[in-house]
């Protein structure tokens, strides 16, 4: 999914660096947003830590309970972007990778979990939407540490028709402009 995540940016003729080589923090997300005709592409890499405050595939009822409730809202794109209305943008897919398999039956077996938690403990998210005035696409406000407190910083990039622009987004300053 990663290589599918940087082959789809890349098909629309973006060069965007590879999210996967992106460094690992906690409170820190990735987030690389995309504009290719009436096509946006909205793509959020974060360590688990800063959604559900633990890096590993849930094993007790609360964590189970945190990721469940964390997952319905990285699929819910309105809760955590902004888009100026004009832009007429309506979603058409969202791709959730996790760091392990959905619906796998949690794994007791201990000594194997440190090395997937250590590698793994991270979510890409890639949302896409067509839009049907993209000149009305002038930012995008991420209220990404609002809905996930432990996210404190969004270092963000975008590629537009406009430019390329790199910003560090934070629960005050949470627009980014397109």
């Amino acid at each position: 999914m990663i290589k599918k995540l940087t082959m789809g940016l890349a098909g629309l003729g973006l060069g965007l660096t590879a999210f996967a080589h992106g460094v690992h923090e906690h409170g820190v997300a990735r987030l690389q947003v995309a504009i290719d005709g009436g096509r946006l592409v909205v793509a959020l890499q974060s360590p688990l830590d800063n959604l559900v405050g633990f890096e590993h595939k849930p094993r007790t009822a609360a964590q189970r309970s945190a990721w469940a409730e964390a997952e319905g809202r990285l699929r819910d794109f309105g809760a955590l972007f902004v888009l100026p209305p004009a832009a007429g943008c309506t979603l058409t897919n969202v791709d959730l990778e996790l760091p392990w398999e959905a619906g796998a039956r949690p794994d007791y077996d201990h000594d194997h979990d440190h090395d997937h938690d250590a590698a793994h403990g991270e979510v890409h998210v890639q949302y896409a939407l067509d839009c049907a005035q993209p000149q009305a696409l002038t930012g995008l406000t991420v209220k990404l540490a609002e809905r996930f407190p432990r996210t404190a910083r969004i270092r963000a990039e975008a590629v537009t028709p406009r430019g390329q622009n790199a910003q560090t987004l934070t629960r005050d300053k949470n627009t980014l402009a397109l």
